[in-house]
């Protein structure tokens, strides 16, 4: 059994880490915002110890981190802050894993080993944490996930209650996708064999696919034809700003993709979730009705 502090635990990644960490049996502690929340107190039922902090307080991650084996983390961008604040947090959860000697497991963005502005801040911050990461006497283990196929379930925005599925891209553009699951399964594999893991970082994808094929599982899956419609980019720049739009824009003209078969093939304790595997996983029913899918 390892004892692990997961960063952001009820959030989708750090949720999906922690449950899979409890499910196999480890001591988990979860650091939360508010211990009082719906999602903290299902993590504490299920046999989380729960801690109260944020990721700006240097005292409350230092008193998190002490005694544990590993951390699983991550910092938060779109904040308020912007870039700085994000890189702030990525430095305090370095130094709090560094000096409790703990394990870090840190989940970034795909590519962001690699220096030279993006201009998209998310991805840019990232670099910045990365650099410092590699220059802390840290044992850590560094994940790139690309875009997240629950990104699908912001409904808002994929428009899946009108009846079709909507993005920015060319229907026939194809798009490397990672299922929350998949970082869950490398991060607690990861956690699980130290000794294979740190020093290691891992680009992460689960499975690629257009948009057409994507409405076309999803209409298997919900049993009614879901058609494919594309967004105008303008729109998504009206609605979410320019750095959303200019993501989809890296998306749409990207030719660099991952070797998925070849990550796949070297991590085969991962249970890799295709597109249509995670599909059958969400409660479709609850996502068309506006409720929130679990943490």
């Amino acid at each position: 059994m390892t004892t692990v502090l997961v960063i952001g635990a009820t959030g989708k990644q750090g949720g999906a880490v922690a449950d899979l960490l409890l499910d196999h049996g480890h001591d988990v502690t979860a650091y939360v915002r508010s211990p009082e929340s719906p999602s903290a107190r299902a993590l504490s039922a299920a046999g989380a110890r729960l801690v109260t902090g944020d990721l700006a307080d240097r005292e409350a991650l230092a008193s998190a981190t002490k005694g544990v084996d590993a951390v699983f983390g991550l910092s938060v961008p779109f904040g308020s802050g912007g870039k700085d604040e994000e890189v702030a947090q990525g430095r305090l959860l370095t130094d709090a894993a560094g000096q409790a000697g703990a394990h870090l497991v840190y989940s970034s963005v795909r590519g962001a080993d690699r220096l030279g502005e993006t201009d998209l801040d998310h991805a840019d911050s990232k670099q910045l944490v990365e650099a410092y990461l590699r220059d802390q006497p840290v044992r850590a283990t560094v994940l790139g996930p690309v875009y997240f196929m629950e990104n699908a379930l912001n409904t808002g925005f994929s428009r899946l209650p009108d009846g079709v599925l909507a993005n920015p891209l060319s229907p026939g553009k194809p798009l490397d996708q990672v299922t929350v699951r998949d970082i869950a399964g490398l991060a607690v594999h990861a956690i699980e064999h130290p000794d294979r893991f740190v020093g290691e970082r891992i680009d992460v994808a689960s499975d690629r696919v257009t948009g057409e094929e994507a409405a076309r599982i999803l209409s298997e899956v919900l049993g009614r034809e879901i058609p494919y419609q594309q967004m105008p980019l303008d729109q998504v720049r009206q609605w979410a700003g320019d750095e959303i739009a200019d993501m989809f824009q890296r998306f749409e003209d990207n030719t660099d993709f991952l070797d998925i078969d070849a990550l796949h093939g070297r991590y085969p304790d991962v249970a890799w979730h295709s597109y249509a595997d995670w599909a059958r996983t969400v409660d479709w029913d609850r996502v068309l009705d506006g409720q929130p899918q679990g943490r």
